[in-house]
C-alpha cells in the first residue's frame, strides 16, 4: 500500500502501478472483463478504468459474461452460500452492468483482501460520491453532496449533506486545481478527480442502476 501511495502523490504510471493493482482481487477482474468484451488487450486503458469507476459505454457487455465473472473470475461460488449466491444473480432481471457500484451495492462482501460484510456506513464510504465544492480549506474541500441511508428497508440518497474531503497525499495536483463550484468525485473521503458533466452524468446513471437493484428484496 506504501507503494501504491508513492504513485499517486507522484502522478505517475508505469509497470509498477500495474503491478500493485493487478494484486487487488476484485478490482482487476472486472478491468480485466471490460477490456476483454470489448477488444481491448490492456486492462489499464483509461477507457476501461473510467467504465469500472464512472461509467461509460464499455460497461454494455453481455449479461452471461457479466454472470460468469461473478460465479468464477470473482469466486462467488467458494465465497457465498448457494442461497446467496442465488439471490445475487436473481437480479439479473434488471440491467446489471459490471460497475463499481453495482460491487459495493450488491455483494454485500468486501471480496477483495477483506472478506467481511457491508454494512451501510462502508458501502457509503466506498462508493465512489460525487459533490460540489463550496469551500476550500488549506488542506481540505468542503462540498455539497449526498449519503448513503437506509429507510423503511430501501437504500437512499440523504441530499444536501456537507462533508469535507481531503486531498489523496501533499503533491496532489488536482487539489490544487480545485476551485469553488467544480464537480468532483470521492472515495473513502479522499478526494478522486474533477467531473466534466459527462462524466457526472455517467456515475449518476450508473449508481442508480445499481441503488436500483440493491432495493430489490434489499437484506444485509
Amino acid at each position: 500500500m506504501a507503494n501504491l501511495k508513492y504513485y499517486s502523490n507522484g502522478g505517475v504510471t508505469d509497470l509498477g502501478t500495474r503491478e500493485i493493482l493487478s494484486e487487488f482481487s476484485t478490482l482487476y477482474p472486472y478491468l480485466s472483463l471490460i477490456a476483454y468484451e470489448n477488444k481491448l488487450s490492456d486492462p489499464f486503458d483509461i477507457r476501461v478504468v473510467e467504465a469500472y469507476w464512472l461509467g461509460n459505454k464499455l460497461l454494455n457487455i453481455p449479461k452471461i459474461s457479466f454472470v460468469r465473472h461473478l460465479t468464477d473470475s470473482i469466486g462467488l461460488k467458494k465465497k457465498l452460500t448457494r442461497g446467496k449466491l442465488n439471490f445475487i444473480l436473481d437480479k439479473f432481471k434488471f440491467d446489471l452492468l459490471p460497475h463499481h457500484s453495482f460491487h459495493v451495492l450488491n455483494i454485500y462482501k468486501r471480496t477483495g483482501h477483506l472478506d467481511i460484510p457491508y454494512t451501510v456506513k462502508t458501502m457509503d464510504a466506498c462508493l465512489v460520491n460525487w459533490g460540489r465544492v463550496v469551500e476550500i480549506l488549506p488542506d481540505k474541500l468542503k462540498i455539497r453532496t449526498q449519503r448513503l441511508k437506509l429507510l423503511n428497508d430501501r437504500l437512499i440518497w440523504e441530499e444536501n449533506i456537507e462533508r469535507k474531503i481531503i486531498p489523496q497525499g501533499e503533491k496532489d495536483k488536482i487539489f490544487k486545481k480545485v476551485i469553488i463550484g467544480d464537480l468532483v468525485s470521492y472515495h473513502w473521503g479522499m478526494l478522486c478527480q474533477k467531473l466534466s458533466t459527462r462524466q457526472l452524468n455517467n456515475i449518476k446513471y450508473f449508481t442508480h442502476l445499481s441503488l436500483s437493484a440493491a432495493n430489490h428484496q434489499f437484506r444485509l
